[in-house]
């Protein structure tokens, strides 16, 4: 009756027998009528309201809402009312509060939850006493618990008692909603993580809901269709299938092996790509530019130096090329049986030049001979590598060296990087060795191919199977169907990639193989075909009854898992509540999508975002530097961390001279010195605060494993039982552990120390780059440089209970530390560094001229042992034999056939001296003092003083 006087007032039916009928016989108002009820049942309600209980109702009345507000915008709405006896002002506020429904239910869970915070306050403050009679829940986790709606994100920060809100939610749920346990699952992805909710619901609380990971998950409902055993493979499986693969098998696909020798041949490293220039030189620094030739030990030629170390002759017998696409022109040439030698001397002496000529190639054939010279710019003499002045002078080196050959009537084949008929270098050349009277024969492949397999620990297969291996991990973690492999071909215009996804699908159709054979499946298949069963089959969907799917850590969530969860509340139509932290996001490298959990409103439609802002692991000044450092990448979700700590000096940053050398040549001892004098100053730290030192821990934490091999190669560490103690052992009574930084999320220790503080490629941010073609089936996160770095840097600070420590060397410490010495006043530099990021930062030993890489290795011209630019020559041809002796390059005696070299002299100075120089005095003589030669090149001199001469140098006589 209430409804019925809200539309007509306190005027009855029976007043109007007209109006009786216009009531009776008018369909839209009694939609209107269902409409008032629908909306004053819902807020009556004494409980949270979910949008799934109004939104459906409200859209199926959306032709009345329309209607009506037609009528209102025509200025009709008064005469229809008038019409059927109703009250305009109660229609109006009908479609006022439909349009207002979100607004109007908001309002309502607000004042649920702030009323129930203070009716429930004593049952909220016992809830788990059970665990820990001094738990106290703070006002955003019993939000947590009180919320109810279809989706919930629940955002914690490190440290903030995620799993604690966890085991209270399952527990307000069970008690209070009166919800099945059998009906709740909480679903996480290791067995450790699983380990700790178990230990605080099953068995504290003793409540028995399901607690598993993905892939129980997943073999759970397998077993639901099948009640057989599975036979199911670890992770390595792959790769030992693909080994044997590669060994045993792959020589009966002669397609394949063709594939795999032009991929081996041409494509086998991606490509260099100018972006940042550091990272240019990061990529070119560790690139591998050994030929197949020299892979397979059939270089024909040997040099023997003499080894300074060791004092005694070594015979060398590889070939190290300068560039990729140079490797690329030895391998074609090798593979089609064209005799060649890499950069010897040239056959005439070119008068007045400084250095021998020796071009790239010299090729040979019945006795057809010719030299090559690649140049790494475009057919039109470009490059974004270069400036228009380095152009101009490349562009100069290229005549000169045709005019070279002209002048002595060499034959000369020119290539170049890039030609404007699209074509590839290869096709190029190709023709070029035609033309100059070249004939190909190529090699068997399935030869080339055996002797490739039969190689213990190729190089070539070692590598690619890494890849393949790590492509298809991620692609069935993804949930694609071979299809995708066939798809993607046919998108990309890319050569390499082409090629590497028929090689990988080949090797993708091997391992179903395998395992359809042996009658398994993998953790992927696990989490895969349970989501394909449970959209397929009602008989295994109709066993499965959830109201409630809580996903803890949900911050590294894959697309699989995701699909899985999907599938699951399909079903059963289960709410789901999704628990994390953006933040410690840190496992795309293994499948996980970062936006699964930015986007989760989107993805979902809807959802309820709740935020666990106070933490009791850190200091607030150690999260007030963590959090604002994450910050800085605007795509993350932003938060404000409380804590109830506080701290002095919260992050401390001790440097070490990494370029010195400790006696006896142990380049890890000034680190591991540094480290040692951290945990003294925690010590000390201890004494003054009352705490004892033996009954903490420290752990140490690296960016990579071998972090804390180098530690223990020091002297002053060293691991107890083979396991992740370290002892120090100058305080071997202390409690330390060793992990990576990404073994440690979710751990809390008392203090922590960071060993790996370089800018390096294996420092910390990392700079190893991904292989391009995993771009198909890893997440990249682009958001910010180095964004999962920056959030695994995140993870690192936040590990510790008091104070966070940092060791990084003065030459050339982590941006990351720069970073936040910069930015807080309360970071702690204890010693000096270099504040500027250099472009060699990210390699070991860079050109003093032009900067580029230096690259190790024997230049069989010279005979020598030598360090050479990795730049173009026709830019920089600098080498050296030491380079302590800063700018002096190595160039041709004008006195002798010798070579001038650096020598260095009694007083520390460095000279250019010649190779035929005998000990007794007799031989050349020739020499060129380090400022004569500066002179000589107006290259600015380094004065004698700033040569810092260790103890003890033995120091080689001119």
């Amino acid at each position: 009756m209430a409804f019925f006087n809200r539309i007509f007032g306190s005027k009855t039916a029976s007043s109007d027998k007209n109006s009786q009928i216009t009531h009776s016989d008018n369909p839209k108002v009694k939609e209107i009528l269902q409409l008032q009820s629908i909306i004053d049942s819902l807020l009556s309600k004494n409980s949270y309201i979910a949008k799934s209980e109004y939104l459906k109702k409200i859209d199926e009345k959306k032709g009345v809402i329309s209607y009506f507000q037609q009528l209102k915008t025509d200025d009709l709405l008064s005469d229809f009312c008038k019409k059927n006896s109703i009250l305009e002002k109660s229609v109006v506020s009908v479609i006022q509060n439909c349009s207002d429904i979100k607004k109007l239910v908001a309002e309502h869970n607000e004042k649920f939850i702030i009323n129930n915070l203070e009716s429930e306050k004593e049952y909220l403050d016992t809830i788990l006493s059970e665990v820990d009679p001094n738990i106290m829940l703070d006002d955003d986790q019993r939000r947590v618990i009180l919320t109810d709606e279809d989706y919930c994100l629940v955002i914690a920060g490190a440290g903030a008692g995620k799993t604690t809100t966890v085991a209270a939610k399952v527990k307000y749920l069970v008690e209070k909603k009166n919800i099945n346990p059998k009906e709740i699952l909480v679903v996480s992805f290791t067995n450790k993580a699983v380990g700790e909710l178990k230990e605080k619901i099953n068995q504290q609380l003793k409540i028995d809901c399901p607690i598993t990971t993905f892939h129980s998950t997943g073999n759970a409902i397998l077993h639901k269709e099948n009640d057989e055993k599975l036979n199911i493979v670890q992770n390595e499986k792959l790769y030992f299938v693909l080994e044997d693969y590669f060994r045993d098998t792959v020589l009966q696909n002669q397609k394949l092996v063709d594939d795999l020798i032009k991929f081996f041949a041409t494509y086998f490293d991606a490509p260099i790509e100018v972006k940042d220039k550091n990272q240019f030189f990061n990529n070119l620094s560790n690139s591998n530019l050994s030929t197949m030739k020299s892979e397979l030990g059939e270089v024909d030629y040997q040099v023997e130096i003499k080894n300074s170390r060791i004092k005694k002759y070594e015979t060398i017998q590889n070939e190290i090329l300068r560039s990729q696409e140079e490797v690329q022109i030895a391998n074609f040439l090798y593979l089609n049986n064209i005799d060649y030698e890499y950069e010897p001397c040239y056959k005439y002496n070119i008068e007045g030049a400084k250095k021998p000529y020796t071009p790239d190639f010299k090729i040979t054939q019945n006795g057809n001979e010719a030299y090559i010279e690649h140049f790494g710019v475009t057919e039109d003499g470009y490059s974004n590598r270069y400036s228009a002045e380095e152009l101009k002078k490349y562009n100069k080196a290229m005549r000169d060296k045709v005019a070279i050959h002209r002048k002595h009537g060499t034959n000369l084949i020119c290539t170049c990087s890039q030609y404007n008929d699209g074509r590839e270098l290869l096709e190029h050349l190709r023709e070029k060795l035609e033309s100059f009277g070249f004939v190909l024969n190529p090699r068997d492949n399935k030869e080339v191919m055996q002797k490739i397999s039969n190689q213990d620990s190729s190089r070539y297969i070692r590598k690619l199977i890494n890849l393949v291996d790590r492509f298809i991990s991620n692609f069935k973690t993804n949930g694609y169907s071979v299809e995708k492999f066939d798809e993607w071909g046919t998108q990309t215009k890319n050569v390499r990639t082409k090629l590497f996804l028929g090689i990988c699908k080949e090797c993708y159709l091997e391992y179903e193989r395998y395992l359809h054979k042996n009658n398994a499946i993998d953790f992927s298949d696990m989490i895969n075909k349970s989501a394909r069963l449970l959209k397929e089959s009602k008989t295994v969907s109709d066993q499965i009854d959830f109201k409630y799917i809580i996903v803890d850590e949900y911050q590294d969530i894959s697309r699989q898992r995701f699909d899985l969860v999907g599938a699951l509340h399909d079903v059963t139509n289960a709410k789901i509540i999704a628990v994390g932290d953006d933040w410690q996001s840190i496992y795309a490298f293994s499948g996980s999508d970062i936006t699964l959990f930015t986007k989760f409103s989107e993805i979902m439609g809807y959802a309820e975002l709740l935020k666990i802002t106070k933490t009791y692991r850190n200091s607030q000044e150690v999260i007030d530097i963590a959090g604002n450092f994450i910050q800085k990448n605007t795509e993350q979700i932003r938060k404000t961390l409380k804590s109830p700590k506080t701290i002095n000096d919260p992050v401390i940053i001790y440097t070490y001279d990494s370029k010195q050398k400790r006696f006896g040549g142990n380049s890890n001892y000034n680190l591991a010195k540094s480290v040692e004098t951290a945990i003294e100053q925690i010590i000390e730290f201890n004494k003054v605060e009352g705490k004892d030192s033996k009954k903490q821990e420290i752990l140490l934490l690296g960016r990579f494993g071998f972090d804390g091999k180098n530690l223990e190669r020091s002297s002053l560490f060293e691991y107890k039982d083979y396991g992740n103690k370290i002892k120090c052992l100058k305080h071997p009574e202390l409690k330390i552990t060793f992990m990576t930084a990404h073994a440690s999320k979710g751990l809390g220790y008392d203090n922590v120390i960071v060993i790996n503080g370089k800018n390096e490629t294996y420092g910390f941010p990392s700079k190893i780059e991904n292989d391009p073609v995993l771009n198909y089936v890893v997440k990249r996160d682009d958001s910010i440089e180095a964004a999962e770095e920056r959030r695994l840097f995140y993870v690192a600070m936040t590990r510790t209970k008091n104070r966070v420590y940092f060791i990084a060397p003065e030459e050339n410490p982590s941006e990351f530390l720069l970073e936040i010495k910069h930015d807080y006043k309360n970071v702690v530099l204890k010693g000096e560094w270099s504040e500027e990021v250099k472009n060699g930062s990210a390699f070991k030993k860079s050109c003093p001229i032009c900067g580029y890489p230096l690259q190790h290795k024997v230049k069989t011209a010279y005979g020598l042992n030598l360090w050479i630019c990795m730049n173009d020559p026709e830019i920089c041809d600098f080498m050296t034999n030491k380079i302590e002796a800063g700018k002096l390059s190595i160039q041709k005696c004008d006195k002798c056939d010798g070579y001038l070299i650096a020598r260095q002299q009694k007083d520390g100075r460095y000279f250019l001296g010649c190779t035929n120089y005998n000990a007794n005095g007799k031989g050349c003589s020739n020499i060129i003092w380090n400022e004569d030669y500066y002179r000589m090149n107006n290259l600015t001199p380094e004065p004698a003083a700033k040569i810092d001469i260790p103890k003890g140098y033995k120091k080689e006589k001119a």
